[in-house]
């Protein structure tokens, strides 16, 4: 038994950062599932370095280019070749876990990130385009990204909420999708499987970003991640046991449940276990934690020193609000150019194979 199935049965999910078609063409990604990796987020900024590295895009490249598609269409259809290959690869897990378990996301274009119309459309469009029952898209938690999201799940659309960094947005991100569930089960249920959801903190990114602002000997170094995510779950434990919960639950919702994004440090993995909760990291990092010691629940013990050290940053003029929205405007910028990156690389492939093809 791997570490990821240990995980697994602590109620651990372990999903997978990034993906491209290399990965997928040889195995890898198949041997993490049968390792016990449960779901995929995705980044077009891998697709657009493996375009730029490798062969495995240039025969279906030259053959959109041949139909005429626009360079726009023509980036889009590459990443969702990949996205339905790797749904379709890890439909086994969400068959398994009746739907838990087994979704690969996917980033909506950021260059909608100001109109709650535009988000939902997008978001609709892309459930559309890809056109597999795991596939879930990728809403920024800003104020107009959480109007989508209940917009959305009560579309009966699956929807990971990214970029949470505060206790606060947290609380309303779950309020808007009980919101869109209350929608969902009222006018769409006799037809339609009810949405699954996630709610994404990025721990490590928000642990690098006060650090930054701490004296190197500060004590409150890289302790702001752990403690907003122990105070999200207490929250999560909260929600999902109301009797507003029940009675949604009777009807066959399903949990959405936190999912911790961390990166560099091994210490969140372990730091960061709990019943019904999501840990997603890159290759390497899902590589150190099948070589980790055994694990065991640590996110329910210590929610009173977490809360501690929240307030003790607070004192210390960390405001994490403002962080945040400086967090989430950043996080729209780096999507805005991977998407753009990925336009660039297929025009330079397009070119580099005009002769060739």
């Amino acid at each position: 038994m791997s570490k990821l199935h240990e995980a697994t049965g602590l109620g651990q999910s372990i999903w997978l950062t990034g993906l491209d078609r290399p990965f997928i063409h040889n195995h890898g990604l198949l041997e993490l599932i049968q390792l016990g990796v449960h779901g995929v987020t995705t980044h077009p900024q891998a697709i657009a370095d493996a375009l730029t590295n490798s062969s495995e895009y240039d025969h279906q490249l030259m053959e959109l280019i041949r139909k005429g598609n626009d360079i726009k269409t023509i980036s889009e259809k590459l990443l969702f070749t990949d996205v339905q290959t790797a749904v379709d690869l890890i439909h086994t897990i969400y068959e398994r876990t009746h739907g838990v378990d087994g979704y690969v996301s996917l980033d909506v274009n950021p260059a909608l990130e100001h109109n709650v119309d535009g988000l939902v459309s997008e978001g609709l469009r892309l459930a559309y385009d890809v056109d597999r029952v795991n596939m879930m898209v990728q809403i920024p938690a800003t104020a107009l990204g959480i109007q989508a999201i209940e917009q959305l799940i009560g579309e009966g659309t699956n929807v990971n909420a990214t970029h949470i960094y505060t206790v606060e947005t947290y609380e309303k991100v779950v309020q808007a999708y009980l919101a869109g569930l209350d929608y969902f089960w009222a006018h769409l249920s006799i037809w339609r499987l009810p949405p699954a959801a996630v709610a994404t903190i990025p721990v490590t990114r928000l642990d690098q970003t006060v650090d930054g602002l701490l004296a190197d000997d500060n004590p409150l170094q890289g302790t702001a991640g752990i403690a907003t995510a122990k105070m999200i779950y207490g929250r999560f434990q909260h929600y999902f046991s109301s009797n507003e919960w029940k009675h949604l639950a009777k009807h066959g919702s399903r949990l959405q449940r936190p999912l911790w994004e961390s990166s560099d440090d091994p210490r969140y993995v372990h730091g960061l276990i709990g019943p019904n909760t999501i840990h997603s990291l890159p290759l390497a990092h899902i590589t150190t934690f099948l070589e980790e010691s055994p694990m065991t629940n640590t996110l329910t013990p210590g929610r009173d020193k977490a809360q501690q050290t929240l307030t003790n940053l607070t004192q210390q003029g960390i405001d994490l609000a403002a962080i945040e929205k400086q967090l989430q405007a950043e996080a729209a910028k780096t999507i805005r150019r991977a998407y753009q990156a990925l336009a660039n690389t297929v025009i330079e492939r397009r070119d580099e194979l005009a002769t060739t093809f």
